[in-house]
């Protein structure tokens, strides 16, 4: 069973959410699915790599992108940009690996939409160097994504490129 109530209200005392934070959060459906991928995969301990996992989002989102961000050392594949998400005890790795993909997805389509604000802001993003093909990437992760389907973790996240979502 996926506590998702349970996680959002661990992760908003631990990170001092107001009340329209929490909500926001518990609405995030990016933050969803990284919660639910140890639940469906069926790991050891989930309820611990769920909120170890959620915890390096939200870092990263308020603030730690100065120590966490993007570099070149990164372009090695999409997978590797989400490796401190990634470490799971046990568990169905095929499950995993969809889920891992379609964040790798979403962080694409993310590198994608802030192109050229990164550009102007001189915030290293792997598609402005070259570094990294769109469409290429895209059409690898859509593949592999589709190679391990997972109904559970399908019902938050339709859709991982296509939508408008946040990293």
């Amino acid at each position: 069973n996926f506590p998702w109530d349970t996680l959002c209200d661990c992760m908003a005392e631990t990170f001092r959410f107001t009340e329209q934070e929490k909500e926001a959060f518990r609405q995030n459906r990016t933050a969803k699915l990284i919660g639910a991928i140890p639940f469906a995969a069926g790991c050891e301990e989930p309820a611990r790599t769920a909120l170890a996992h959620l915890a390096v989002y939200m870092t990263e989102i308020r603030g730690g992108r100065i120590i966490g961000g993007h570099t070149p050392e990164d372009n090695a594949s999409p997978l590797a940009r989400l490796r401190l998400i990634a470490s799971f005890k046990g568990g169905d790795r095929e499950i995993i690996d969809h889920g891992m993909y379609k964040l790798a997805l979403i962080m694409l389509r993310g590198y994608e939409r802030s192109k050229d604000d990164d550009a102007w802001r001189y915030i290293y993003n792997p598609l402005n160097d070259g570094s990294w093909d769109a469409e290429a990437m895209k059409a690898e992760l859509t593949r592999a994504h589709n190679a391990h389907p997972c109904e559970a973790l399908d019902v938050i996240l339709p859709d991982a490129y296509g939508l408008f979502l946040l990293w």
